[in-house]
């Protein structure tokens, strides 16, 4: 509906969203959709967020630069990009896994290893003790687990140190942890890895190579999520360069300011990282919950590699492209060629301590060892690619790091609640406040539906 009454033409909006992320984005539709007057406000000078699409530039067809992937289970993302014309395409390709462990080269057909070799079995008892973990914790409240302060009182290493035996083993949980949150299990809790993987469907979904989080992608690009919501609501309503600094809210009403700059609405929508929230400041204060969180709740650390050549020549080999590689460069790789490139590609994440060890190199030798990582895991004709590109997120000032939150221990158990409770008119989203799949893009739309569904109620 439309709200017509003199307070509300004194107003610039019904709702000012913060972030024109896919999250934020989600929420624009949503409350436009039902007739409420929206704006969008954006620092960055593109529309997307952690959804970076690059259309032009790249030779070989349209690059993403942040998230991409739709999993299987991922309703509200692709009900949402199909009622926006988006096509999606299969992300997996046929052909067996690669893993670089101590050395060894080793292929998984059918994403499986070879039960023979010596660490596997614990290494699939360790995945199987993880998910049953993450079941007793839960994704609705997992600070009131049973055992949520014990467990938040521990990292992912002290836990990895007390079950795990197998070198190999403790390599591969490192691995895995760096590549899907961006920080080293020495610094994450084990409550919110627990809790991650629970809401993301368990640790079979989250490396899944081609199917369970990794499933599919939109051809043309993830950001056009984004693009084609602007478009929906009119990119009039779309703020570019418009960074927020201040947030002030009364009863009737919330003021929002870049330096000199100012609008007015009844409500405003924070769709951003806890982090990247706290480079606001907000009056009255936020409470001491939500303050700690974005104060103490920082972001990963993280490289996105991409790598493309004139043909998919792995999977002329028979592998799939996948490879989790502990040793080099530490790396998750994963097959990116859509139907639509004319080069194929190959797209790697490095993160957390593995960020750390990357960052020192220079360019050149980043993607030398890169490279020669490829050579080794698929042969010599990797030597000579047709493009190679790096996106450190560490460097995007708005983002402040990639992928997702992550939380120290001693965060989760007495802070959690406030990720997604409003604060008056100040309400939250961004994917960190999804009940499910935080990290992707199917929790900033959840999240900020839900967000827009709260405000809606309150209009009304």
């Amino acid at each position: 509906m439309t709200h017509t009454n003199t307070e509300s033409t004194a107003l610039d909006a019904d709702v000012i969203i913060i972030g024109a992320g896919i999250s934020g984005s989600a929420a624009a539709k949503a409350l436009h959709d039902r007739g409420d007057r929206v704006l969008v406000v954006e620092a960055n000078d593109r529309i997307g967020g952690r959804t970076w699409t690059e259309p032009e530039g790249a030779p070989g067809g349209p690059i993403d630069n942040g998230g991409m992937f739709i999993g299987e289970t991922h309703t509200h993302l692709i009900e949402l990009g199909t009622s926006l014309g988006l096509e999606m395409t299969p992300s997996g390709k046929p052909g067996a896994d690669t893993y670089v462990v101590k050395g060894d080269v080793l292929r998984a057909p059918d994403e499986q290893l070879d039960p023979d070799i010596s660490f596997v079995p614990e290494f699939l008892s360790s995945l199987e003790a993880l998910d049953a973990l993450a079941e007793s914790v839960g994704w609705d409240r997992p600070w009131e687990s049973p055992d949520a302060a014990s467990l938040d009182s521990k990292t992912v290493a002290t836990w990895l140190e007390e079950t795990v035996e197998s070198v190999e083993v403790r390599r591969l949980h490192t691995l895995i942890v760096n590549a899907i949150l961006g920080a080293d299990p020495y610094e994450v809790s084990l409550l919110y890895w627990a809790y991650y993987v629970s809401e993301c469907e368990g640790i079979q979904s989250l490396m899944g190579t081609r199917d369970g989080a990794q499933w599919a992608w939109w051809v043309g690009g993830a950001a056009q999520v984004s693009w084609r919501i602007a478009d929906a609501i009119g990119r009039e309503k779309v703020l570019l360069d418009w960074a927020v600094t201040r947030v002030e809210q009364d009863d009737s009403r919330v003021v929002v300011y870049s330096g000199q700059r100012s609008l007015r609405a009844r409500h405003v929508i924070v769709a951003m990282s806890p982090l990247a929230a706290n480079q606001i400041r907000f009056q009255p204060a936020l409470p001491t919950a939500r303050a700690q969180l974005q104060t103490r709740a920082p972001m990963g650390r993280y490289y996105k590699l991409q790598v493309r050549y004139p043909s998919t020549f792995w999977v002329d080999q028979g592998f799939s492209g996948a490879l989790v590689d502990t040793d080099d460069v530490g790396v998750f790789l994963l097959d990116g060629t859509k139907p639509t490139d004319s080069l194929a590609t190959l797209i790697g994440f490095v993160g957390g301590s593995n960020y750390d060890r990357w960052a020192v190199r220079t360019a050149e030798e980043r993607q030398g060892a890169f490279i020669d990582l490829l050579i080794k895991a698929f042969g010599p004709e990797a030597a000579e690619p047709s493009y190679f590109h790096e996106t450190d997120w560490t460097q995007q000032t708005w983002a402040q790091g990639g992928p997702v939150t992550y939380m120290p221990p001693g965060v989760l158990a007495h802070f959690g609640s406030a990720l997604r409770e409003p604060v008056g008119r100040i309400h939250f989203a961004g994917t960190e406040a999804s009940f499910q799949w935080s990290g992707y893009m199917e929790g900033g739309v959840r999240a900020g539906q839900k967000a827009a569904a709260a405000i809606g109620e309150a209009l009304q």
